[in-house]
């Protein structure tokens, strides 16, 4: 498995030290003392942080600083519940036991179709239309918040959806049953609600 970039590292140990309650909701997080920690430069660093604001992870707020976001109990139960949804479908897809490898492919989807459905929720808020996608276009912006089409351009985040699905889909593709979740990961690059 190739190496982790300087971002996609700082974002998992930030992530995880806040799902581990490391960090709790409020803490301030100081983009310069965490790469002097992590040991990287502090472009990386902000670039985590950015990605963990759009995961509703963190909070960034220009001239108060970047703080571990408070718990969001209606996100989470929406989160769980489509989680919840997708891993009941594969596990009826997969009944029986799992081997480690198998365990490994099936969070591989899990993660990749996750990424994929939230890139692709952040460019519906931009280019969607408001009666098909069920909010009204623009919320995000017009709530503070950063997206990753900000971060990456339209352009850039219709490439990530791309690349996601490829991933999520090389993670199954040795399931002898996984036209199901290859139906699932395609519908992605062209949601609309």
């Amino acid at each position: 498995m190739a190496s982790l970039s300087a971002r996609e590292q700082a974002y998992q140990t930030i992530r995880s030290r806040i799902i581990t309650m490391e960090l709790k909701p409020g803490d301030e997080l100081n983009d310069r003392e965490l790469a002097q920690e992590l040991g990287i430069s502090r472009t990386p660093m902000r670039e985590a942080l950015i990605m963990l604001n759009i995961a509703h992870m963190v909070v960034i707020k220009p001239q108060s600083g970047t703080h571990v976001a408070p718990i969001d109990l209606k996100l989470m139960e929406m989160e769980q519940f489509a989680r919840f949804t997708l891993e009941k479908e594969m596990l009826n897809r997969i009944r029986g036991t799992l081997t480690p490898e198998q365990e490994e492919a099936a969070a591989g989807y899990a993660d990749n179709f996750g990424f994929a459905f939230q890139l692709r929720d952040d460019m519906l808020d931009v280019i969607g239309d408001e009666k098909t996608f069920g909010k009204p276009i623009g919320s995000d912006k017009e709530e503070g918040k950063i997206t990753y089409v900000d971060v990456d351009g339209l352009e850039g985040c219709a490439r990530a959806v791309e690349a996601c699905t490829r991933k999520a889909k090389d993670a199954v593709a040795q399931w002898p049953d996984h036209d199901f979740l290859f139906a699932l990961a395609d519908q992605l690059v062209d949601r609309n609600k």
